[in-house]
């Protein structure tokens, strides 16, 4: 899914989405919101601005700090690959009931907030 619009990494769905949800975020903390190593980051946050999908710029309050923001055209992207994802979790997850999708997600909330704080 991520191929058809672009993106070469599940990853940089992750770090899009977390971008999108987070609002303007420096590179530090997306790096510990998404568990992505700090060469990793940078790597990808450099394909992404390749892509015109994130643009960097100074932090306002700390120029030695580098904040990211979402691109109108990384908007598109990620509407473009959530639609896709919808599409495929209702397929994935039609074999659960609300409860169980419920407690599935429940789960999975605590593991990653149980691996960021590892």
């Amino acid at each position: 899914m991520v191929a058809d619009v672009g993106l070469t990494s599940i990853q940089q769905w992750v770090i899009l989405r977390t971008i999108i949800e987070k609002g303007d975020i420096s590179i530090g903390e997306l790096k510990e919101e998404t568990l992505v190593t700090k060469q990793n980051m940078t790597g990808m946050i450099n394909r992404l601005q390749q892509a015109n999908l994130v643009t960097l710029f100074s932090d306002p309050e700390d120029k030695r700090r580098t904040r990211v923001r979402v691109t109108e055209e990384g908007q598109q992207v990620y509407q473009q690959l959530s639609s896709s994802r919808n599409e495929f979790n209702s397929k994935s997850y039609s074999i659960y009931n609300e409860q169980e999708i419920i407690v599935l997600s429940n789960l999975l909330s605590r593991l990653v907030d149980h691996l960021k704080e590892s």
